[in-house]
């Protein structure tokens, strides 16, 4: 399996019911999207382990690796909103990499804000 791209859910004016269930499913490979600053990034865990999502944060800084960016998502219902990310997330290729340490349970949703 590869990487596969998430779909943009975009916020309508009226508002965005979050009763509904994310529609992507964790994948081991890790997700991508495009990245925009208007953008949010939701992910719901039911599981009974906490389990860490992290954003690969491509680049250097004086020869030096960027460290990529870690999110602990609760056990048992965590339902986190992680708000825009900064450009410094983007890829050369204008994506956004997104992997898990675990998959079982997790789900993700990206929200384009108006």
């Amino acid at each position: 399996m590869a990487r596969t791209e998430l779909t943009i859910t975009p916020v309508p004016r009226a508002g965005l019911s979050l009763a509904a269930a994310l529609p992507n499913a964790a994948n081991a490979d890790g997700h991508m999207f495009t990245w925009s600053d208007k953008r949010q990034i939701r992910i719901k865990n039911t599981n009974a382990s906490s389990r860490t999502i992290t954003f690969q944060i491509p680049g250097e800084v004086d020869g030096q690796p960027l460290p990529d960016r870690a999110y602990v998502i609760p056990a048992s219902t965590g339902d986190v909103l992680i708000p825009p990310l900064p450009a410094v997330y983007r890829r050369s290729d204008g994506m956004v990499w997104l992997d898990y340490t675990a998959t079982a349970d997790v789900t993700v949703a990206v929200y384009e804000l108006p």
